[in-house]
């Protein structure tokens, strides 16, 4: 019998002339970036994975030149240098690769355009979500402190960021103090990393949170147009200000921030405005504080003076007052002694008038007093006495009864 199996490379040369008779041209695929690695010959090796499709995938071959061309297309269209987790829209050809026996796509040329666009969807959905149950400005509502001198800084240790940053503190002669949380700022884990790093700063006893990194292109930025740095920042406890290297787009990061600026030194300059604004109207109040106190100081100082004449004054009238008052306590006292002493020779002269005429005087004068009986109730009208009744006569030496005999 004879044998019908075929050789390896029978199969993988049929394989490629059904494919090349499915693919004589170059085709336009979509898909995300796995698995990206260079070769130190300029060529990239990555698949083009279904993101719809579960295993889905196609491996991308793009050779050195033609991979110069794409990285080229990449940076003129503000993309920065391929990476995994992007997605793209690849021209190319199709075919066996046969010594790995496997399909391949080899590059040919990229749609930069597709790109963005998809960044931009990505980036809608994620801002229209937060939008939609509030978190997207969360952090915004939160109160801007006066005097922001405690900093959670969210970046790269050590990076030119984390040091153009730290000289803007550091040359404002103001007492900051920074405490750092370093976070890798790019890559397939940076998302995470930065959500970690901010939670971590949560737990610090700082005024406001800053999140930092150096200029970038789209691809390496879009680490901040992701949900999860955009929900970390909804879920700060104090205001975060973001500073990512951009001019013109606003990540998710910014839009979800209380605060955006363009640079890492723009944040820096924020800050220390913040606080020299307070430090300088502190500067004001003090001086007006001042002008007022002295201001007041020499206004009742000369009412101090103005009263302290006006006392001396006083005392000079109550001191008159006063003389008048002893003069004339003294003259009423001699007054008072001489009327005394005239009421005394009155009262003198009276006594003896009083005693020329009193009862006994009168008496041994040779008057009487007739009364009745008990010698208090004096007769002084004969109507008072009546024929037989009994009689006391009063005269100079004594007293004797009479009886009335008649009328």
């Amino acid at each position: 019998m004879k044998d019908q199996s075929l050789t390896v490379s029978e199969v993988l040369a049929r394989a490629e002339r059904v494919i090349g008779l499915e693919f004589p041209t170059p085709v336009w695929v979509r898909g995300e970036v796995t698995g990206l690695r260079r070769t130190s010959g300029g060529a990239v090796f990555f698949r083009l994975a279904d993101p719809d499709v579960d295993h889905a995938a196609l491996d991308v071959l793009a050779m050195g030149r033609v991979m110069r061309d794409v990285d080229r297309v990449l940076e003129s269209a503000g993309l920065g240098a391929l990476r995994d987790g992007v997605e793209l829209r690849i021209n190319g050809t199709v075919g066996v690769a046969t010594r790995q026996s496997l399909l391949r796509m080899t590059l040919l040329a990229i749609d930069p355009a597709f790109t963005m666009g998809r960044l931009a969807v990505v980036r809608a959905e994620v801002l229209q979500k937060m939008s939609a149950d509030g978190s997207l400005r969360t952090n915004a509502k939160l109160p801007i402190p006066p005097v922001p001198l405690r900093i959670g800084l969210v970046t790269s240790r050590g990076s030119a960021a984390h040091a153009d940053f730290i000289h803007q503190l550091e040359r404002s002669g103001f007492r900051f103090a920074v405490r750092t949380a370093h976070t890798s700022v790019q890559g397939d884990e940076a998302p995470e990393a930065v959500a970690k790093a901010l939670a971590m700063v949560a737990k610090e006893r700082v005024d406001m949170a800053a999140v930092i990194r150096g200029g970038g292109a789209k691809l390496d930025l879009s680490v901040f147009d992701s949900e999860v740095v955009g929900r970390a920042i909804s879920k700060m406890p104090v205001p975060v200000i973001t500073g990512l290297g951009h001019e013109v787009d606003r990540t998710i990061a910014d839009e979800a921030a209380a605060i955006s600026e363009k640079t890492p030194s723009a944040v820096g300059e924020w800050l220390v405005a913040r606080v020299k604004d307070f430090s300088d109207r502190l500067g004001r109040a003090r001086l007006v504080i001042g002008t007022e106190a002295r201001s007041a100081f020499q206004r009742h100082r000369q009412r101090l003076v103005s009263a302290a004449g006006t006392v001396a004054g006083v005392s000079t009238s109550l001191a008159r007052q006063r003389d008048l008052i002893d003069h004339v306590k003294g003259g009423i006292a001699d007054s008072a002694r001489r009327k005394l002493q005239g009421e005394e020779q009155n009262i003198s002269n009276l006594g003896e008038w009083f005693s020329a005429i009193g009862l006994n005087a009168t008496l041994g004068r040779g008057f009487a007093v007739v009364t009745k009986p008990d010698g208090r109730t004096v007769i002084r009208s004969v109507d008072q006495v009546s024929a037989g009744d009994s009689l006391v006569v009063r005269v100079g030496d004594g007293t004797f009864p009479v009886k009335v005999e008649g009328q």
